[in-house]
């Protein structure tokens, strides 16, 4: 970045007074390490200070959905707030301070708004140092300078670079711009508040916007009408949990208790019906809250094992609200460096840390205790679907149904679970029974028409049941396909490689056919489409091909979203003619080879301009033209009218033998 000059507009000031004086590798320890990889809480530090100014409305505008690029100048992120903003006097004495405890200085506990101060450690200036290598700053104090007439823009920045050069003497700031607002340069904060912009943002992974809001949201208590957060112009909202219990039982209500020999906490404790999913961002644990803003992550109070209802642990959430870790001017502060960890090796944080373990056993035994009324519940009111398969049975197998479920009722577990653990167990014996059948039927004399009459009928209903379940799995799979398909190219192998293995999604008739591999790998070579490890593979066509009786269908894949225009019908149509060349070549009578050829295209649409094409090659059954769409919907209908039939079939009898 280029050197600005700086542009001093207020009598009596000299650029030098503005220097930030710490010692050694402050910065170092302080911003860069205490906060690298770690975007949220960097920026929330930087709300936290709006709050700290009375700020309304903090708008935090930060380049979500992409890898962030330090050369990248469009990737910054900024923190504007309509706070009180800072003077010459307040950025030199107090911003520029580093470690400097406001709440002493100034004795006072409060802003002139009437808020509980969060800042009190003099560093969270420095966070932005953990995600960024560029600070700047722009300010405008709500009062008019006395010796101007007006209100003055303070405009400065901090380099990393710089700032990790100097050893133990102030270090240099570079100021752009301080004067009057009206002739500010392009660029310059026109209005009351405080913007800092993070530039040269330091390599990451992408952001998921909706895991920032979440994690942002969870750092603050006081989100709302008085204190308004926007990210990239979406209000900053909690994430909504559904739970399955909550202690108070009331959505907004606290429980009152307290540590003793500390002082008084608020809390509420509640459990989700499944357990949280950390991969996709869900946060099980308690959040404790100091003066409206996070003293401690997610926590379990360092709980050890062996403990009732541990398994719950996945499924617990909570908050808790304790002021006196963080007490006024002079008073104790129990919270670490960072703002993030509580001083749990302190008295009170040990007092604190037993009362938040028993806390949490307390809760995980009534945990235990309302999941194992429910599974009773689930296990007495099991689906019509299971019991009859349960009092189909033998007696002998019904015994043993019995006795499975009985033992495994206690075990912890998903109730879901346990009605598939069940089912699983119960497919296991139909088996049996089945065999028992097979058995009876070669042992039955083949006079006994009657015997035979009843044994066939309990055979083809069995066999019904057991090709039902293969139904069903088709149709998850089916279901998967119409996910995966919506995926950029790069599913694209994943895809063709499940529809070679699998051609019945395609047809349903094609469900014992084989695939022809060495058509497609023909194809492959002759048009010069085999992968090269390049980035353009992804382009490529991928095929599978299907012989189905004296027919060859060769089955080109476009990727996801790829629209079908005439030159794809053009070229599938090559292949087919290539292959029946191909195949005329063969003169060896072993040789297999097939007599009829025809292609098949399957994009996610059709250009209006190709349709002529589409019509003609499909009329002459050269090339048939199938959407994503229609193509799953086609396998969904022949599956689900194959189970509708094989379910009639399952119900008309039981599989008692007698």
């Amino acid at each position: 970045m280029a050197e600005s000059k700086s542009i001093i507009l207020l009598p009596d000031r000299n650029p030098d007074e503005l220097v930030l004086t710490f010692a050694g590798n402050v910065v170092k320890h302080l911003g860069v390490q205490m906060y690298a990889g770690r975007p949220v809480p960097a920026i929330a530090e930087l709300v936290s200070n709006s709050w700290d100014a009375d700020a309304k409305i903090v708008d935090v505008r930060v380049p979500l959905g992409s890898a962030w690029n330090p050369i990248n100048e469009d990737h910054i992120i900024e923190v504007e707030d309509d706070g009180r903003g800072m003077t010459w006097e307040m950025v030199r004495d107090s911003y520029l301070d580093v470690g400097r405890d406001r709440r002493e200085a100034e004795k006072t506990d409060r802003s002139k708004g009437g808020r509980l101060l969060q800042g009190r450690k003099g560093i969270g200036k420095l966070a932005g140092f953990g995600i960024a290598d560029m600070v700047e700053v722009q300010t405008v104090h709500e009062d008019s300078y006395p010796d101007i007439g007006e209100r003055v823009l303070i405009w400065f920045r901090l380099s990393l670079e710089e700032l990790k050069k100097v050893e133990k003497a102030p270090a240099p700031v570079d100021i752009i711009y301080a004067g009057p607002m009206s002739k500010a340069p392009v660029g310059g904060r026109k209005k009351t508040g405080t913007t800092v912009t993070l530039r040269q943002l330091h390599q990451r992974r992408t952001q998921s916007k909706e895991r920032f809001h979440w994690s942002m949201a969870k750092r603050f208590l006081l989100i709302g009408p008085g204190f308004l957060v926007r990210v990239n112009g979406q209000e900053l909202r909690e994430e909504h949990i559904p739970l399955q219990w909550r202690w108070p039982e009331e959505r907004e209500r606290w429980a009152d208790a307290e540590v003793e020999g500390c002082g008084p906490v608020q809390y509420w404790i509640g459990f989700t019906k499944n357990p949280r999913k950390q991969s996709e961002g869900e946060q099980s644990g308690i959040f404790i809250y100091t003066r409206s803003k996070v003293s401690q992550e997610a926590t379990f109070f360092d709980i050890s094992g062996g403990v009732t209802g541990q398994h719950g642990l996945r499924y617990m959430v909570g908050m808790v609200k304790v002021e006196w870790l963080d007490v006024g001017i002079g008073g104790p502060d129990l919270i670490a460096t960072h703002r993030g960890a509580i001083a749990w090796e302190s008295p009170q944080g040990s007092a604190f840390q037993t009362w938040g373990q028993n806390l949490i056993k307390k809760h995980l035994v009534e945990w235990a205790k309302k999941r194992a009324e429910l599974r009773e519940r689930q296990i007495l009111e099991l689906s019509p679907e299971i019991r009859k398969r349960i009092e189909t049975l033998t007696p002998a197998y019904k015994q043993v149904a019995t006795r499975f479920y009985e033992k495994f009722k206690t075990i912890e577990m998903e109730p879901e679970e346990f009605e598939n653990i069940v089912s699983w167990f119960l497919d296991a014996l139909e088996n049996a029974t089945l065999r028992n059948i097979l058995i009876k039927l070669r042992e039955t004399n083949v006079k006994d028409l009657e015997k035979l009459d009843e044994l066939l009928s309990k055979m083809e209903i069995r066999t019904a049941v057991t090709l039902l379940q293969i139904i069903e799995s088709n149709l998850a799979a089916i279901e998967t396909l119409k996910q995966m398909h919506l995926n950029t190219a790069a599913e694209r192998g994943v895809i063709s490689k499940h529809l070679e293995k699998n051609p019945w999604l395609i047809n349903p008739t094609w469900i014992l056919n084989s695939p022809e591999g060495r058509v497609s790998t023909w194809i492959k070579n002759k048009f010069g489409l085999e992968p090269t490890g390049q980035k353009g593979d992804l382009d490529r066509a991928d095929f599978l091909c299907v012989g189905v009786g004296g027919t060859l269908n060769i089955v080109e894949i476009k990727r996801g979203r790829h629209i079908a225009i005439e030159k794809d019908f053009l070229q599938a149509n090559k292949y087919r003619e290539y292959v029946l060349k191909r195949f005329g070549e063969i003169s060896e009578s072993e040789g297999i080879k097939y007599g009829y050829v025809v292609s098949h295209l399957i994009a996610a649409e059709l250009n209006p301009e190709a349709k002529g094409l589409k019509d003609a090659y499909g009329d002459k059954g050269w090339v048939y033209f199938t959407s994503w769409s229609d193509l799953i919907e086609q396998a969904k209908i022949a599956h689900k009218q194959f189970r509708d039939v094989l379910k009639k079939a399952s119900e008309k009898q039981d599989f008692g033998e007698k």
